[in-house]
């Protein structure tokens, strides 16, 4: 039954329903509204902070050409992708977090809300919270309740749980109920701390103890920290966090951003800084050196009285000088290859061993790490709209690992050829030192003594210019990175966004009560506007009656012949004489009124259809034959009834003895006095059938007032008596069921002239 009667939707019945369950929709969205206001009373406001940070294009993008012409240059390849990544490592934010600028080992909250003014905590916190030792880790980020005593020269504490987690959780950490110290160390079973005492309270105090860096990062800091590049192809990086302290999140931003720079420059002069250390030890030794050779010489040729060595000596102090000096250089080189190979050992940055290979004047690795550069450019590129699967950028990483072994290869052959160099001069150095014994001894000490003080003094020359040129470097050292916009947050909150919360809280309230109604109005069984039934019954609807007052309710039209409710039942007389003017039959048309239940009004129909006809100056008569509840005459206001309808149809009264005037001069009713014992016999009787015809020889219009059909017996009988058969069917109180009743008895009974009227009370 529920699917003849549920046809498919539309967006007019649709419509429809919404119309007529406004007040409801209205309600469950208002409600709705109401509880996102209480859920948003609840919620923390959050904040989010950032800073934009610029990479610097004439640092990172440098080639080694640049650097071949500039040996102060460094070598960095763009790769914002990866400056994104290590600002979200736990090693740039736990040098954030070592600056101490925001704080998130403990978190105090007042009535639930957090309170962080710290730098200045006495304001707004009267305990101070130090000492902290973990014995427990299960007690990180739990929220503890330190309550005051009454005296208040102690306190209590326990762990504070939710309702719902009291429900769920098992073995649920637990405090001792004991009273503490302020200003005194205690200790339980899951920390050691010490409870300061700033200022006089009387209030709880929630705190959480967050344990270490690593805890903070990993509970804290991760899901609120976003690295992002502000668009793809601009070397730029946005910098944000979000808390629900907004100094908090300036704090912290600030200081990631300080210690991102400042990790740039330290990572970016690391092998300058290996390259300054080993030149500013070499450079002392040799200076203790020098002196030594210098005090030696002096000694020499004051003892021995010699001022210039021969001609012969002076070759050999040149040659031997010449080959010390480019031996002590090389030395310098095995350092430097030794550091280089020692870096690549502890990391796969193979660029960065650039400003080393400088030193070394490798000219061939260079261009092979700019080729490198090049490379790494050009995947990082690739990698924007592609993944790593793809052909292309495969492709360029076998280029990439290919170049690499082969710097790898070079470095190896440039050691080799460093040391096999190193061999050869010490090799023509001996063979100088045996062509030395052919000397008188004393020229031949005076010939070490001023070789070692040549050398030395080349070798200290050497170097120092060589410090001199690392330290101007370093000094000129700057960051690739540059702040463009310092921290900053907003006074208004990111989230909750209040607005769309509202809106979808409206949204979610509106669809519910679209869904709740639909489903009603599909379950329900009452019809509650016409266009419910206007699909379902097979029969036409004359008029819809509107009644908003309840004066005429009770009151037929006559009295307001101008209300809106005279109006419909014109419009109902209108249709229905249109339909009756199709019968060819001159006499009086006989209309038989009934409903579906008694509560439908249909005896106010009849009183007010009868007078909707007689004000048109029709001759009206109104029977009752509605003998098991009769109401006509109360509202017609017919008193002292001697002999009626029952009366006639037993045969102890004629026509003229039941009919009675009312008021109106065209309207007269034939009614019962009272309920009849025996109903269905008496409509039964012969007497009816010559009621109606004498009576449509006297009377234009015959309406009878009949049992509702639910009562089938009476109803089936009368419609033979009918030219038109009138349902009357009421918002709210007929039933769907009734109306596929009503169709069923069409069908059976063959009936053709039925309509109905439908009774609209707003």
């Amino acid at each position: 039954m529920r699917q003849e009667i549920n046809d498919e939707i539309d967006l007019k019945e649709l419509w429809i329903i919404l119309v007529n369950y406004k007040w409801l929709i209205f309600s469950i969205t208002i409600i709705s509204l109401i509880l996102g206001m209480i859920y948003l009373n609840y919620q923390q406001p959050i904040y989010s902070a950032y800073s934009i940070l610029k990479v610097n294009d004439n640092g990172k993008k440098r080639k080694v050409e640049d650097m071949l012409l500039n040996p102060q240059s460094t070598l960095e390849t763009v790769n914002t992708q990866e400056d994104i990544s290590l600002l979200k490592t736990f090693y740039i934010n736990n040098q954030a977090l070592n600056l101490n600028r925001a704080f998130f080992k403990i978190q105090y909250y007042i009535n639930g809300d957090e309170v962080y003014n710290y730098g200045n905590r006495d304001d707004e916190i009267p305990i101070e919270i130090d000492n902290i030792e973990i014995l427990d880790k299960n007690i990180l980020g739990k929220k503890i309740t330190l309550t005051p005593t009454d005296s208040g020269d102690g306190y209590k504490l326990n762990i504070k749980y939710s309702s719902l987690e009291k429900l769920l959780r098992k073995n649920l950490l637990k405090l001792r109920d004991r009273v503490y110290k302020y200003n005194s160390e205690i200790t339980t079973k899951y920390f050691k701390l010490k409870i300061k005492k700033m200022a006089n309270f009387n209030y709880k105090i929630d705190f959480n103890i967050n344990g270490d860096n690593r805890y903070i990062y990993e509970k804290i800091i991760k899901q609120n920290l976003n690295i992002s590049q502000v668009e793809k192809e601009v070397p730029i990086i946005k910098i944000s966090y979000k808390d629900n302290i907004r100094e908090r999140a300036i704090a912290y931003i600030d200081s990631l951003s300080s210690s991102f720079i400042k990790e740039s420059i330290i990572n970016k002069t690391e092998q300058s800084k290996k390259v300054l250390t080993f030149i500013t030890k070499e450079l002392n030794n040799m200076k203790k050196k020098l002196k030594k050779s210098e005090r030696a010489l002096e000694i020499y040729r004051v003892s021995h009285k010699v001022i210039e060595p021969s001609t012969q000596a002076s070759t050999f102090i040149r040659k031997l000088s010449e080959m010390d000096i480019e031996l002590s250089e090389n030395r310098l080189k095995e350092s430097l290859i030794k550091s280089i190979k020692g870096f690549l050992k502890r990391t796969q940055n193979i660029e960065a061993v650039a400003p080393a290979l400088m030193e070394l004047n490798e000219k061939p690795t260079l261009q092979l790490i700019s080729t490198l550069q090049n490379l790494e450019l050009k995947r990082d590129k690739l990698l924007v709209e592609l993944t790593s699967k793809h052909p292309s950028v495969i492709e360029v990483n076998n280029q990439i690992s290919m170049l690499k072994r082969k710097i790898k290869f070079n470095i190896r052959n440039i050691e080799k050829q460093i040391y096999q160099k190193s061999s050869n001069l010490r090799k023509l150095i001996s063979s100088y030192d045996v062509k030395l014994k052919s000397l008188p001894t004393k020229e031949r000490k005076l010939i070490n003594i001023k070789r070692d003080y040549e050398v030395s003094s080349n070798m200290y020359n050497f170097l120092l210019k060589k410090k001199t040129e690392n330290e101007i470097y370093k000094v000129s050292t700057l960051s690739d990175y540059r702040v463009i916009d310092k921290a900053y947050s907003s006074p208004i909150p990111v989230s909750p966004k209040r607005g769309i919360i509202l809106v979808i809280f409206t949204l979610i309230g509106l669809i519910t009560a679209i869904i709740i109604t639909y489903w009603h109005n599909a379950i329900a069984d009452k019809i509650r506007y016409i266009e419910q039934i206007k699909n379902i019954i097979k029969f036409p609807i004359y008029a819809t009656i509107s009644i908003n007052n309840k004066r005429i309710k009770y009151n037929n039209i006559y009295n307001y012949p101008s209300s809106s409710i005279a109006e419909d039942y014109r419009t109902l007389r209108t249709n229905l004489k249109l339909k009756l003017d199709k019968i060819k039959d001159s006499r009086g048309k006989v209309i038989l009124i009934s409903s579906t239940s008694r509560e439908e009004d249909k005896d106010l129909v009849v009183v007010n259809l009868s007078t909707i006809f007689q004000m048109a100056n029709y001759k009206v008569v109104a029977i009752e034959l509605d003998l098991r509840e009769p109401m006509l005459h109360r509202f017609f206001n017919i008193r002292g009834i001697d002999r009626d309808i029952v009366s006639y149809l037993r045969g102890d009264s004629s026509i003229e003895d039941i009919i009675y005037y009312t008021k109106y001069d065209n309207l007269q009713v034939i009614p019962a006095k009272e309920i009849a014992s025996n109903p269905s016999e008496l409509i039964l009787s012969s007497n009816l059938s010559k009621l109606i015809d004498e009576l449509k020889v006297y009377y234009d219009y015959i309406i009878i007032n009949s049992t509702p059909f639910g009562n089938l017996a009476d109803t089936k009988y009368l419609i033979k008596y009918s030219d038109i058969f009138l349902a009357v069917l009421r918002k709210n109180i007929t039933q769907k069921k009734s109306i596929l009743e009503l169709n069923s008895l069409i069908s059976e009974e063959n009936i053709k002239n039925i309509g109905a009227v439908f009774i609209n009370y707003s």
